[in-house]
């Protein structure tokens, strides 16, 4: 059935227009057209939208192998950017409505995104963790206090990803900061390292009920020095424009990772 502005809910791409200027890239696999499919949310960055999102994160490629419907929402303004404030009230209505016209699992809705759509998905786990299963911010901004009355209302499993060489959202004074301010809130564990190589760890955190959160921090690079780590393990957009946010080379592909962690993390 429609509902909103979700006038559609045939297999293959949309693009519906909504107001307040976000209009919303939406991939429906057969599969999913008859309902029962989970949903991903993949928020873009400042001066990208939902195509060079899609670039980086793969997402909807990965939606039609594993069953799950993707939205990728396109801020408003020029260059796009994100309002928190007035933005994630807009995107979740969105998102609302097309769990309920696609007949979505909803134990099996997810939230990512990159930079400022990273800040997006940290304020959704803030405003709307009833909904979504899990969440994975890429080089995100802030977006959780984390001090009441702005928490999260449950333990959201985490997949949170950054760059120590990021020279937009800084890895010392923006990642670390907002790791442990969630893990403090949560009162996670001692980290125990899982995956490691030469170029990236990854940590693993668990709060006395057993909810994951995984930290990878990652020493790859854009082929654009302004951007330094700023940038996506596996994206296939490479090269040295700066708005080309594929890093240069990657142990591991950010996409397929939050898409094994969320298949990996339904609500329960």
């Amino acid at each position: 059935m429609v509902k909103g502005c979700v006038t559609s809910v045939a297999a293959g791409h949309h693009v519906f227009t909504c107001s307040g200027g976000i209009s919303y890239d939406v991939e429906i696999s057969p599969a999913c057209a008859a309902g029962g499919c989970g949903l991903v949310v993949d928020l873009h960055g400042y001066t990208m939208d939902a195509a060079s999102e899609d670039v980086a994160t793969g997402m909807r490629a990965l939606g039609d192998q594993y069953g799950y419907v993707v939205v990728q929402p396109n801020a408003a303004g020029t260059p796009p950017s994100w309002n928190q404030a007035t933005d994630v009230p807009s995107v979740f209505a969105f998102v609302s409505d097309a769990a309920t016209a696609l007949v979505t699992n909803p134990k099996k809705a997810h939230v990512m995104g990159f930079s400022e759509g990273g800040g997006m998905t940290w304020r959704m786990v803030c405003s709307h963790a009833d909904f979504f299963a899990s969440a994975s911010p890429l080089s995100g901004i802030e977006g959780c206090e984390f001090i009441a009355p702005n928490v999260p209302s449950r333990e959201v499993p985490m997949l949170m990803v950054h760059g120590t060489q990021d020279n937009i959202v800084n890895f010392n004074a923006v990642a670390v900061p907002l790791r442990d301010a969630a893990l403090d809130y949560w009162k996670d564990g001692t980290g125990v390292v899982f995956a490691t190589a030469s170029t990236y760890s990854a940590t693993r955190y668990l709060t006395a009920a057993g909810t994951d959160f995984e930290f990878w921090q990652h020493d790859f690079t854009a082929d654009n020095a302004v951007l330094g780590g700023h940038c996506a393990p596996g994206g296939s957009d490479v090269g040295p424009a700066i708005t080309q946010y594929g890093c240069q080379s990657s142990a591991f592909v950010y996409g397929k990772t939050a898409m094994a962690f969320f298949i990996a993390h339904p609500m329960n």
